[in-house]
């Protein structure tokens, strides 16, 4: 089947481009990653588990204490906090009619997409007339200028044996300020350290974890505080989606420069939200991005559509 708008993507601007098609009545469909989750997504979830933690805190706080040396309990609560926002929002999608396809987006040209999803890695070919990328900001670990960073990433945190006893998160926004109160939680001793421009409920929740926080990103000075997590914005994470193959490359922030509709230098393909390029576009609410969206990918439908007519009737009369 052909579809009028695929969306790929799992952050906010992407749900909402998904919506918005669906309720104009386009055959829509959705490729959700499978692993590359976006800092909104799991933002989302941190606040839905940190929401139930808190809840129970006061029963369940020594049931976490005695866990604290077991970061696979926090890992699998983490992991499945992120299945329950992705199932809530399939649940949504689904009502609206929109297909959905939970797996990784390879784009072979401007109108075929292949999807890869599963353990056994199944592909499935997908064609629409209008590809949009919406994949959103995530936030990586990197080395800092100090070279204090104990370990590579987030993930690996809660891979090792046993949870840190004291830990410091540089930036990272909600999305910092939610792994803070999850470490909180667990028994590390945290500090978060971010720039945070306005208060969010998030920081609210962190700060009722337990954590300490201050209000601008400072390297520790002191070499056996612990480990310490640089969190860094990652706009697009657009790499493993083929975009070259059709002429379109993301700036050196990750960011696809669109023209005022959003459309990319490629026919068809579009950027909506953070991965969008230019500052007067990206500010622009997510709704109103979509609603461009809509209104060209309609615009470049209906043109064919028309010139069939107009050549039908021409050769009538020849």
């Amino acid at each position: 089947m052909k579809y009028d708008i695929a969306v790929i993507g799992n952050d906010e601007a992407a749900f909402e481009m998904l919506h918005v098609a669906a309720d104009a009545g386009r055959r829509t469909v959705g490729i959700i990653p499978e692993q590359r989750h976006s800092a909104w997504m799991v933002s989302r979830a941190l606040n839905r588990l940190i929401g139930q933690l808190l809840a129970d805190h006061g029963a369940g706080s020594q049931f976490l204490s005695r866990r604290r040396g077991t970061p696979g309990l926090l890992r699998r609560l983490l992991c499945r906090a992120v299945l329950a926002e992705i199932e809530d929002q399939f649940r949504l999608l689904d009502q609206s009619g929109v297909h959905l396809f939970l797996g990784e987006a390879r784009i072979l040209n401007s109108s075929t997409l292949q999807v890869t999803s599963g353990v056994d890695c199944s592909r499935t070919i997908l064609r629409a007339s209008n590809v949009i990328v919406g994949t959103g900001v995530r936030f990586t670990a990197r080395q800092n200028s100090l070279g204090l960073l104990a370990r590579p990433c987030a993930e690996s945190l809660l891979s090792d044996n046993q949870l840190p006893s004291q830990l410091k998160l540089l930036g990272g926004d909600a999305f910092g300020a939610g792994f803070a109160a999850l470490f909180s939680l667990f028994g590390v001793k945290t500090l978060l350290s971010a720039n945070l421009d306005r208060p969010c409920a998030m920081v609210e929740m962190a700060a009722s974890s337990g954590v300490r926080i201050l209000d601008d990103v400072e390297y520790p000075k002191e070499p056996d505080f612990g480990s310490v997590l640089d969190l860094r914005r990652e706009v697009g994470f657009t790499d493993y989606l083929n975009l070259a193959s059709i002429g379109v490359e993301p700036d050196e922030n990750g960011r696809l420069w669109c023209a005022e509709n959003l459309e990319t230098w490629c026919a068809g393909v579009f950027g909506i939200g953070e991965v969008v390029g230019f500052a007067s576009e990206h500010s622009c609410k997510v709704g109103e991005q979509a609603s461009r969206i809509l209104n060209r990918a309609t615009h470049r439908m209906r043109r064919p559509h028309f010139l069939r007519i107009h050549s039908a009737v021409r050769n009538a009369f020849v």
